[in-house]
């Protein structure tokens, strides 16, 4: 690994998501399946997932800024 780039967290997140999947195998299907089933557990302990329409606007939202960004350097 270089050490250069290390950083501790994306490290750890590494780790966990292996971890996971050696728990299945490594089958992503599997684990998509139970996560699947896992979805209403979490989302009861108070996580939130991103809607289809949620994530659209997000990407729109974002071309529109890049667009803007785009525009102001190129007048600049």
């Amino acid at each position: 690994m270089n050490d250069r780039f290390y950083d501790p967290i994306v490290a750890e997140v590494r780790k966990n998501r292996e971890d996971l999947l050696a728990e299945f195998d490594g089958d992503t299907k599997r684990l998509t399946a139970y996560l699947k089933t896992k979805r209403p557990e979490m989302e009861a302990a108070g996580l939130r997932f991103e809607t289809s329409a949620e994530r659209q606007a997000r990407f729109e939202w974002s071309q529109q800024q890049q667009e803007a960004l785009n525009k102001k350097i190129a007048n600049a």
